[in-house]
């Protein structure tokens, strides 16, 4: 686990996390939105040039689909996802595999903070031997097949994108699973929660 601050001017700074229950751990409470059973679009929407569900490609275990992309240089393809209503959220995770193909450029993470402004968050690459170009401070290694995700400690994210922009090479083949995006609840939601709980409560005494 790791804190980040944003190097431009947005107010974005986040808690990078690679063990899944940490990261669920600081969300719990929070409303996700996450890919649905069987591994299928669910409760996200998706912008893509490339990807598609399908089997696993590399280290996740058949029997569940997972989604499959690759992003290149030259090409510029890219995916991006979205909440079902657009409305900020606060944290995003999922588990990596970047084996499909070998390894290869790495995948760069940029989030939409209000639908026109972009920040990149971090590159991702699952190449043991380079660890990332840049180290940590650029780029983050996840072993394939791992989880990594992060917090925002301030400020919101729209959506997220995942293309090559920053590493050497010229193209990533990778495979998504579990992608889970996560809000803080609105206030009129913990409203009605704690209007509910309050009425169990006197049906509760009511009964006594």
């Amino acid at each position: 686990m790791l804190s980040v601050t944003s190097a431009i001017a947005a107010p974005i700074t986040f808690t990078v996390y690679t063990d899944y229950a940490m990261w669920l751990a600081a969300t719990t409470g929070w409303d996700h939105e996450t890919f649905g059973p069987g591994q299928t679009i669910g409760d996200l929407a998706v912008i893509t040039s490339t990807g598609m569900f399908g089997p696993p490609r590399g280290v996740f275990p058949a029997g569940t689909d997972v989604w499959l992309d690759y992003t290149t240089v030259a090409g510029g393809e890219g995916t991006t996802f979205y909440g079902p209503s657009m409305v900020p959220y606060q944290a995003f995770g999922g588990f990596w595999d970047m084996s499909p193909n070998d390894w290869g450029q790495g995948l760069t993470l940029t989030i939409s903070i209000d639908g026109i402004q972009t920040e990149h968050i971090m590159d991702i690459c699952g190449d043991p031997a380079t660890m990332c170009a840049g180290g940590p401070s650029q780029a983050w290694y996840v072993p394939d097949g791992t989880f990594f995700g992060v917090v925002l400690t301030s400020g919101s994210l729209m959506s997220l994108s995942i293309t090559a922009d920053h590493q050497p090479g010229v193209a990533e083949t990778y495979d998504l699973s579990m992608l889970d995006m996560a809000r803080v609840p609105e206030p009129a939601t913990l409203l009605l929660l704690g209007t509910g709980l309050l009425g169990l409560g006197l049906l509760k005494r009511s009964r006594v």
